[in-house]
């Protein structure tokens, strides 16, 4: 533990969830990568994996590890487990980790118990058609957000192209919940799983693909927002993050 660590002046990281209805949005790599911006950015994020699946941002992790950005994979565990592992994530992690950064699939959350988990603000990545939209309007009702300018849910839009992206909308058409940004549709080109070989390390992403996740984290930076909690000094990348036994960062 280090000092400042479960004192009155240590914060609480602030909490954000990335989350899809279906599976095929990129929204494991966009994770990786809006915690690789975040950092940037002077903050320390703790990138959980809620998705079961393991492999994608442990490869990322791994492959390119980032002073600051550590990911943290609890055990698999029931829907009620998840809110006090993350309770217990958050005072251990105390003036340590500015950002808990979740990846977690929307059935999941909405088990879990959505904002009762103490989360600041959700993004639901979702495909640019009316029925993306609707999907993400669905999410933020299942999960009781207010309706904006008071919500907490936002809207990103994935595998987009440039001529789409001239026209997207600013709000979805009947929550009206606002579009925060979107992503390029060959999004794989992050991923490596076009563009690399198998087994090899994954590819880096193209300029286009940054540009749209340093706007992303931008505007979360100014809409949640996203702060230093202390002046302690940071997490390692090769910190051993916080288990459901729980042991701390250290």
């Amino acid at each position: 533990m280090v000092e400042g660590v479960g004192s009155a002046t240590a914060r609480h990281a602030r909490s954000v969830a990335l989350t899809q209805e279906h599976r095929g949005h990129g929204v494991s790599t966009a994770a990786y990568y809006l915690g690789r911006v975040l950092v940037a950015q002077r903050l320390r994020v703790l990138l959980v994996d809620l998705t079961g699946r393991r492999t994608r941002l442990a490869s990322l992790v791994s492959h390119y590890p980032v002073k600051n950005l550590v990911l943290w994979t609890p055990p698999l565990m029931r829907p009620q487990d998840i809110f006090p592992a993350l309770e217990r994530a958050r005072g251990q992690t105390a003036g340590r980790a500015d950002v808990l950064l979740l990846d977690i699939d929307a059935s999941l959350l909405e088990r879990a118990g959505g904002f009762t988990l103490d989360l600041d603000y959700i993004v639901t990545v979702t495909a640019p058609t009316p029925a993306g939209q609707n999907a993400a309007d669905h999410i933020a009702e299942r999960l009781h957000d207010e309706l904006p300018p008071d919500g907490r849910v936002g809207v990103v839009f994935s595998r987009v192209d440039g001529p789409t992206a001239a026209g997207l909308p600013q709000q979805t058409e009947h929550r009206n919940l606002p579009v925060l940004g979107w992503y390029p549709a060959d999004y794989l080109l992050a991923s490596g799983d076009a563009y690399s070989l198998k087994g090899g390390e994954p590819a880096f992403p193209h300029d286009s693909y940054l540009q749209a996740l340093v706007r992303l984290a931008e505007r979360l930076i100014q809409l949640v927002p996203l702060q230093r909690t202390s002046s302690v000094v940071g997490i390692d990348a090769h910190a051993t993050a916080p288990e459901a036994n729980g042991h701390p960062l250290h």
